[in-house]
């Protein structure tokens, strides 16, 4: 599984992982949060009772948006980078938040990620 190769080969100092669409149990979730991992999201995801519950028990702090979705659709169309605002949409009505502070939220998390290399 990931989540072992994580722990058996990469040092705590030596990045970050994003697990892009993870359908893993909530206990995996909660592995994966302790490891560091941070969770790409889109709006296929949350299509179903199953990958909402999931979604909804990942901390906030650790969310991203996937821009891309190779196997997905919106609108009957395969998904493209501009649709990432329906998965933000859909992340609002589940955590009660409006768009824009998800919106905020998404971006924070994204700018704390990338600040070891960037900042």
């Amino acid at each position: 599984m990931v989540l072992d190769l994580i722990e058996q080969h990469l040092p705590a100092h030596r990045g970050v992982i994003v697990l892009h669409w993870f359908t893993g149990s909530k206990a995996e979730a909660r592995r994966a949060v302790k490891l560091g991992c941070y969770f790409s999201v889109n709006a296929a995801m949350l299509r179903n009772d199953r990958g909402r519950a999931l979604v909804e028990s990942l901390p906030l702090d650790r969310l991203l948006t996937e821009t891309d979705g190779l196997f997905t659709e919106v609108a009957g169309k395969p998904a493209n980078p501009s649709d990432v605002v329906e998965a933000v949409k859909e992340l609002a009505s589940l955590h009660r938040k409006s768009i824009a502070d998800i919106g905020r939220l998404i971006r924070a998390n994204l700018r704390l990620l990338l600040e070891p290399t960037y900042g």
